[in-house]
């Protein structure tokens, strides 16, 4: 691994954070990202079911299911 890479310098919640709000195009609120216990938690709001779907397949481009929760609400 190169640690000069971009990558190596952000941790693992910022890369779901910045891939979160890619795939959502900005239409999440509230928007919180944090490590807990070997899992990535993704909290926040939208507007429809489908900008969930989205945040959370931007989320699981990164990580495996297992390490994944979501408190994503709508409305």
């Amino acid at each position: 691994m190169i640690l000069n890479a971009p990558e190596a310098r952000t941790s693992l919640a910022q890369q779901v954070e910045a891939r979160v709000r890619q795939f959502t195009h900005g239409r999440i609120r509230n928007l919180v990202v944090k490590e807990e216990r070997g899992q990535v938690i993704v909290s926040g709001q939208v507007p429809s079911r489908h900008a969930k779907q989205l945040a959370m397949h931007g989320a699981l481009e990164i990580l495996s299911g297992e390490c994944f929760a979501e408190n994503i609400t709508i409305g």
